[in-house]
């Protein structure tokens, strides 16, 4: 496994606890499923319906798995440590039957997120009068916290792409590739960008970004 600094699914919740954030499981999975945390398993096999299975070790979690995990409402028997079985299609080129195994969070990545959530929390209590020393209630990844990382995606110059930025709007992400909204949708739509709705938003990760164009993006 690469050095990707991993940590239990337990020590991660104990990371967004101490962060002041509420419902960590949840949270989690909604960040992996955005493509803002990397995840790890000890083992994906994946099955396409009329194919051998393929299983690859120490490998990584793609963004559109927890996603299904999300749907499917398995989150907690992914925290779990044991193996989650997500059903495929029938249909060849459809979607495949998934098992991930002993679920792990990159270290680095959450470290970058809950930095950016909790120094947003304690802005926030600042600015209020009558506030106490203790972290906003209720803190999600919802609308306030999706427009501070995406700006309006629909706006005709959205605003660069900043260093530590982990995703960026459907409007950065035709910026930066120069490609439309219809290409762009058709892309999120086949899974070469990773999307995550967050309220009203879609967030697009950056790596994949990255991926498609087959280099990092300057800032």
């Amino acid at each position: 496994m690469s050095a990707h600094q991993p940590i239990l699914p337990s020590k991660a919740i104990e990371r967004v606890e101490a962060a002041g954030l509420s419902e960590a499981s949840k949270l989690l999975a909604d960040f992996a499923a955005a493509g803002l945390i990397k995840t790890y398993a000890l083992a994906r096999v994946t099955t396409q319906a009329g194919q051998t299975p393929e299983t690859v070790r120490d490998a990584v979690v793609p963004a559109g798995v927890w996603q299904r995990i999300n749907a499917e409402g398995k989150v907690a028997g992914a925290f779990e440590g044991g193996t989650v079985r997500l059903a495929g299609s029938d249909l060849i080129g459809g979607e495949p039957e998934v098992q991930i195994t002993g679920i792990s969070f990159s270290e680095s990545s959450l470290t970058k997120v809950l930095a950016r959530y909790s120094s947003k929390q304690q802005v926030v209590a600042a600015t209020q009068p009558n506030a106490v020393a203790a972290p906003v209630p209720e803190a999600q990844p919802t609308r306030e916290q999706s427009a501070d990382l995406n700006a309006e995606a629909d706006t005709k110059a959205p605003p660069p792409i900043l260093p530590g930025d982990l995703v960026a709007s459907v409007a950065q992400a035709m910026q930066v590739t120069g490609l439309g909204r219809t290409k762009i949708n058709e892309l999120m739509n086949d899974g070469t960008l990773a999307r995550k709705k967050l309220g009203r938003r879609t967030l697009i990760s950056l790596e994949s970004i990255e991926r498609l164009v087959g280099s990092k993006i300057s800032y």
